[in-house]
């Protein structure tokens, strides 16, 4: 599916670069894992949409947007930085080096005149959450849970969710969650036994996240508008 840029440069799509896994897609939302064994070179490739990144292991690479100079991306595990393709049509090339690169991209796929405005709608403001981005295409937490040892932490966390959203796994970790589903097969409250860069879709509506396991863990909200 290669095609060619003005400058005839081979590239393809983002969506058949191999090393970006889509692992489901809906109307609004195409969730990619991103994993490159040490010293792999990706396809040229471009993005034409908003992505946010989940940074799953230290990530240390070089990235070359096309007709520019090489450039490191340097981000700690959890890290999280958005673009917007839609903007820029990213036509890039991506190189690990020592390490492994392993991000989870969560690609909204909606057209910007069907963003819906959320200026009115409350931020979430609870022990355990902190907003990372807020943009018209989505809201972006960091989701902390871990044994009450003061009162900064906290075993569960409840929210009431104005859109649909992903919930991006960063730890392994046990949990319940409940949260009303579409499909009438998943169960209001379930527990859950996941894994790193594993996720979750929820819908709009109550949203609750309970520790099970022991250790901190931590988790992204991605909330699409």
């Amino acid at each position: 599916m290669a095609e060619k840029s003005k400058t005839d440069v081979d590239y393809v799509l983002v969506d058949f670069e191999p090393l970006h896994k889509q692992r489901w897609r809906s109307d609004t939302v195409r969730l990619v894992c991103v994993q490159f064994p040490p010293h792999t070179q990706s396809l040229w490739h471009k993005h034409l949409n908003y992505g946010i990144y989940v940074v799953m292991a230290p990530l240390n690479v070089t990235e070359q947007p096309h007709g520019q100079q090489p450039r490191p991306l340097v981000q700690d595990k959890g890290s999280v930085f958005c673009r917007d393709h839609t903007k820029d049509k990213l036509l890039h090339v991506i190189t690990s080096h020592d390490t492994p690169l392993f991000i989870v991209e969560v690609e909204l796929l909606k057209k910007k005149a069907d963003v819906v405005p959320h200026d009115q709608v409350a931020l979430h403001s609870a022990t355990g959450v902190e907003l990372l981005n807020d943009e018209p295409e989505c809201r972006v937490y960091r989701l902390t849970l871990q044994s009450a040892i003061d009162v900064q932490s906290t075993t569960e966390i409840s929210l009431n969710l104005p859109t649909g959203a992903v919930l991006v796994v960063l730890d392994d970790c046990e949990v319940e969650v409940t949260n009303a589903s579409e499909d009438p097969s998943v169960e209001t409250e379930r527990k859950l036994s996941l894994k790193i860069a594993d996720d979750v879709q929820l819908t709009a509506g109550r949203f609750g996240i309970k520790l099970l396991s022991g250790k901190k863990t931590q988790f992204i909200l991605a909330e699409v508008y």
